[in-house]
């Protein structure tokens, strides 16, 4: 087995090796430059004028109307310039280009015999772009970095039709009442979605970033693979000139102990210091040729305290445990002290690299697009329950990159085709920081003594834990990690050809990625909070240790051995694809890795006239997802093992669909413009719901064991029709609205189910699995009123009033009611993640150079107003089950068989949240240096906001036990009221059960301040 860590170093270096020094490729949609050159005087079209971008050898010359069209120009901000014998040179700097859309830009040029200088003039970024057939949200790097937020997926979660909600300690983007995982993530033009979660997987410096674009919806037929929409990440380009810039921020502000160290637990400004700490470096210019430029940017950004939550601290005195141990002795815990501030035992330590180098050879172009973050955490999903037991939490690493080339030959100024390649690759690993990959040793106590730890519990044997009157507190040295590791890679090709023909760009083209995508994990499904493990593999190694002496015998029907077999039950039905059950990576067999592949074809006329654009394209999709089929009410399984039988199951065909895309743009003048998308799509489901080894199927095809995360078999994509219509408004030189409305249909979505057998079948009375069975309808207004800067003010208005509606939130929404045996919903409701009204409200108040004197003198600050008014969750009642005295009467999704609904699906709101974020900032000049100096606040008023509640109460202060005798009386009874503080203290003060269960919190972040400072060459 490797060092996943030592290995993530050697791989970082070699990317970056690889990064400035060789061709890799990239695929994603440039921007292009139109417009008209005339006469000064008398407005005559200029033929054969000369139109570059500077600093580039691109450009373009006009036509018989004096026209002109630049193709496939980058993501950025350009001067371009215009040139004609006999007329002075004209230069327009401030030019911004946008992915896939069109930049209009005119020049009126006056005869040398008037001027005797160029001239240059900055252009304005319009207000209205008229080429929009769809809502496309667009920021700026520029406009990043005034905001009170750090991270690209706070920024895209401000944009209109965007739930950001967190998920199991995750926050995840919802567009316009879609799935999480029904959002396409792209980078350079490659996707970098997770096919497994469906999650983003790849980290973007800020600092690299052009732009990113979010299209909440409609989106060309060049895009696929997603649902509700795609955001679109481009890096930035070199420059001509080299510049630099060294950023330094952090959170560790002192007082008692000096600036810059991180004191846990001491205040400062009513808050507290979270280990943050984030350097970034940017380098950009040319290499050995103007023709050749790079940009490259690095971060390490470390966190003491990944959880950032309201903490109430606590401490009890001379507890003595429940139940006596091995010596027959009750050992008294002298001090039981939970601390304020910070979440002990965590930590985050992340390095990331991005850069783009360009090869400019007219009519040849190559640009490289890299990134590769690497990170190591240590999780502490117990909270409270492991203080005794810090130095065995959980350690969890991920590396990421991908490497992208783009060949671009230009045939004439408006004719070229562009060649792709790609490659991507994910790996995680969930591991024990004693032990590493030897999950054999996870439980020896011979090798626990050896690291210093008390091993008089057996051989095997667990150090049981502390029971303080009906609390469990992990015993130092008790195993907390479930070992799992998992891969994932493709490598992708795409080529493309556009013409720009009158008014027509027409562009078809098409693109396939293969995948190898590897899992292991021991112990069953789900990996969600508590991750205690359950195998039993040295304790049955032992007490057998002729069966795993050699490898038994072999079984033909099952195609494995008799070990494997014991093996994988010792280890609680271990999950293995692309792996063995003992870890070692297979390439083939029945067990061996998944190769999905998705391929597509398209074809795109984008018709712009003065009065009307028209967007028309349609793309096939071929999805092979590699998965499996068979008679699911007779499923193929050998009675003996549990297992399926190779031979007797089939492989699914591929997937295919035409979907069609289709909008309009109507430019009633230059200030109003109308425009009406409609578009089919699609998209796989996360491949997590497909792919497990066979030990999971044996688990759910037993019928021995509650499965609430079962996989299915033969599941088809999930199918998407969104309408759209919207109508955009200039109001001033300095304003402009747009509102637009949206409809969705969706249909396919995954939902657990239970399969019924045939009477004669070997799986007895059914099994769990998914189906193609839950289907949503959203609909909604998205409004944005947008004010350039004016009197040193500029102000943004998002708001969004939408309602989502479906039959199930997730795949596993209706698991009680599959193991209970009620029916599964049929009738849309409210979704856990709809948003009735969400919105934000921005303003930036900047003094500019020479504004206000020397001391406002660059002065700005920034202030983030967001508001949403809650989501939807289910009242609910239900007996403790088996829950123990610790975690009391919680109803939650980890165990939903005891939890009734008392009302309609999803009828009650969580409260609304409101949170004001602020940012300060001045900057100077210090010689060749620009230095900013900035600090911001997030969660300026340090507003408790309930993000989640209770389902009992409806609320997020009373979980509905203590305060209810039917449930807590008899424990209260015999436990006494130091039970009753400890409860209040753990649970409902440090919400430790919700943690434990849910794997989230009710409340949002507590005040964060960050201070930090840019110096820029």
């Amino acid at each position: 087995m490797f060092d996943l860590e030592d290995e993530a170093m050697k791989r970082m270096l070699l990317f970056i090796i690889v990064l400035l020094g060789f061709v890799g490729i990239c695929f994603g949609g440039n921007g292009k430059i139109t417009g008209r050159v005339v006469d000064e005087k008398t407005k005559e079209p200029l033929i054969g004028a000369t139109i570059i971008i500077v600093g580039t050898t691109v450009g373009s010359s006009t036509d018989l109307d004096g026209k002109f069209v630049i193709l496939s120009v980058p993501p950025g901000e350009y001067s371009v310039k215009a040139s004609y014998v006999g007329y002075q040179d004209v230069t327009a700097s401030g030019v911004r280009v946008s992915s896939d859309l069109t930049t209009e830009l005119n020049f009126t040029l006056v005869s040398s015999e008037i001027e005797l200088k160029p001239v240059e003039i900055v252009a304005e970024r319009p207000l209205v772009n008229k080429s929009q057939t769809n809502v496309v949200r667009i920021a700026t790097q520029e406009e990043l970095e005034k905001l009170p937020v750090r991270g690209i997926v706070n920024a895209v979660a401000l944009q209109p039709g965007i739930v950001m909600q967190e998920d199991r300690g995750t926050q995840r983007l919802y567009i316009r009442g879609g799935r999480s995982d029904e959002v396409g993530y792209y980078v350079e033009g490659i996707s970098t979605r997770n096919v497994l979660t469906g999650d983003n997987a790849t980290n973007i410096i800020p600092e690299a970033l052009e732009e990113f674009q979010v299209h909440a919806g409609g989106y060309p037929a060049e895009y696929g693979g997603a649902n509700a929409g795609i955001v679109r990440q481009q890096l930035r380009s070199g420059t001509t000139s080299y510049r630099a810039t060294v950023q330094l921020e952090t959170d560790n502000i002192n007082i008692s102990e000096g600036l810059f160290k991180h004191n846990p637990g001491e205040r400062f400004l009513g808050t507290y210091s979270y280990g943050y700490s984030d350097y970034v470096l940017t380098l950009s210019g040319p290499v050995l040729s103007d023709r050749v430029k790079l940009f490259v940017a690095g971060e390490n950004q470390f966190q003491r305290d990944t959880y950032v939550r309201f903490l109430e601290p606590f401490e009890f005195k001379n507890i003595v445990e429940e139940f006596p141990n091995q010596y027959g002795v009750r050992e008294a815990i002298k001090v039981l002290e939970w601390g304020p501030g910070n979440v002990p035992g965590t930590m985050r330590n992340r390095y990331s690299v991005n850069g783009t180098l360009t090869f400019d050879f007219n009519p040849y172009i190559v640009r490289i697009g890299g990134a590769y973050s690497w990170q190591k955490e240590r999780v502490n999903d117990f909270l409270i329950q492991s203080i005794f037991d810090q130095e065995r939490l959980p350690l969890r690493e991920l590396g990421d990159g991908l490497l992208n080339v783009k060949f671009t030959n230009f045939l004439t100024p408006k004719m070229f085709y562009e060649v792709n390649f790609s490659y991507f690759d994910l790996r995680t690993k969930t591991y024990d920081p004693l032990f590493g990959d030897d999950f054999l040793k996870y439980k020896d106590s011979l090798a626990l003594a050896e690291k210093g730890f008390n091993t008089n519990w057996g051989y095997t044997q667990e150090p049981e834990d502390y029971i303080l009157n009906g609390f469990p507190f992990f015993r130092r040295g008790t195993l907390l990690t479930r070992y799992a590791k998992a891969k994932q890679a493709y490598l992708g090709g795409a080529g493309d050809f556009s013409s720009q023909i009158s008014s027509h760009e027409i562009k078809f083209g098409g693109s396939i990625q293969r995948y190898t995508v590897r899992g292991y994990r021991l112990g069953r499904r789900p990996d969600v909070p508590p991750y205690i493990p359950a195998e039993n593999l040295l304790s049955t190694m032992r007490s057998r240790p002729d069966d795993f002496r050699t490898r038994g015998e072999y079984d033909p029907i099952t195609e494995t051995w008799r070990r494997d077999v014991d093996f994988q039950k010792a280890g609680d039905f271990i999950s293995a694809y692309g792996y063995d059950v003992y870890g070692n990576e297979i390439e083939s067999g029945f067990d061996g890795p998944k190769h999905p592949i998705f391929a597509d074809l398209y074809l795109q006329d984008k018709l712009e006239l003065s009065d009307l654009i028209v967007n028309a394209g349609v793309r096939l999709d071929i999805i092979d997802t590699d998965d499996r089929i068979f008679d699911q009410e007779n499923p193929p399984v050998d009675a003996q093992t549990d297992q399926l039988i190779p031979s007797l199951v089939q492989k699914k065909p591929a997937f295919k669909q035409v979907s069609p895309r289709l909008g309009f743009s109507f430019p009633v003048s230059d200030r109003t413009v109308f425009h009406v998308q409609y578009g089919k799509f699609l998209q796989s489901a996360q491949l997590s719901t497909v792919y497990a080894g066979r030990g999971i199927s044996a688990l759910a095809f037993s019928g021995q064991f509650y499965v609430p995360q079962p996989i299915g078999y033969g599941l088809d994509p999930e199918r998407t029709t969104q309408y759209e219509i919207g109508f955009t408004q200039q109001l001033s030189d300095y304003a402009v609205f747009d509102i637009t409305g949206f409809y969705k249909d969706i249909q396919g979505q995954i939902q657990i189910t239970k399969a019924i057998t045939d009477p004669a079948s070997t799986v007895q009375g059914g099994y769990p699995t998914l189906q193609n069975g839950d289907y949503a309808t959203t609909k909604g207004v998205e409004f944005r009123l947008s004010l350039r800067r004016v009197a040193r003010v500029q102000a943004q208005l998002n708001y969004t009033l939408s309602d989502a509606q479906g039959t199930g939130s997730s795949p596993y929404s209706a698991g009680a009611g599959v193991e209970i045996g009620t029916p599964r919903p049929t009738v849309i409701s409210p979704l856990t993640f709809n948003q009735a009204h969400r919105g934000t409200f921005n303003v930036d108040y900047r003094f500019l150079e020479n504004d206000g004197g020397p001391i406002l003198s660059r002065l700005g600050a920034n202030i983030l107003f967001t508001f949403n008014s809650g989501h939807n969750f289910t009242r609910v009642t239900g007996s403790i089950g088996q829950r123990g005295a610790h975690l009391g009467g919680i109803l939650a999704d980890d165990d939903p068989r005891a939890r009734k609904p008392i009302e309609e699906i999803n009828a009650s709101t969580t409260p609304w949240v409101y949170t004001i974020d602020l940012r300060v900032d001045k900057s100077v000049r210090v010689g060749v240096l620009d230095m900013n100096i900035y600090v911001y606040i997030q969660n300026l008023l340090n507003t408790k906001s309930v993000t989640n509640v209770y389902g009992r109460t409806g609320n997020a202060y009373d979980d509905g036990y203590l305060t209810n005798p039917d449930l807590s009386a008899n424990i209260v009874r015999s436990r006494g009221q130091q039970y009753v503080d400890l409860y209040r203290a753990i649970n409902l003060g440090n919400r430790q059960h919700y943690l434990l269960t849910q794997g989230g919190d009710l409340f949002g972040s507590p005040r964060q301040i960050r201070f930090g400072i840019r110096l820029e060459y």
